[in-house]
């Protein structure tokens, strides 16, 4: 199980996985477990006929391609004019 992984992550989609001749570029919509399966609901980055929109792959057939990161911005201080 990759536990790296969360929503908004960057993934590769085996090709075993999608049925496809070559790996998919997706991005993580959700994770649940299901039968002590992590599964992971992706939509592509670059869809096409063949492949549709997305799908829900178990986490073992996804590489993680690029975390998203979480910014919080606690203060900001905007420029006042005199």
């Amino acid at each position: 199980m990759n536990k790296n992984i969360k929503e908004g992550d960057l993934v590769l989609v085996s090709a075993e996985a999608t049925g496809l001749s070559k790996p998919m570029e997706a991005i993580i919509d959700k994770i649940e477990t299901f039968m002590k399966q992590t599964l992971v609901t992706v939509t592509y980055t670059q869809p096409n006929i063949l492949s549709g929109f997305g799908g829900c792959f178990v986490d073992a057939h996804t590489k993680l391609l690029y975390q998203k990161k979480s910014v919080s911005y606690t203060h900001l201080t905007l420029p006042t004019s005199d």
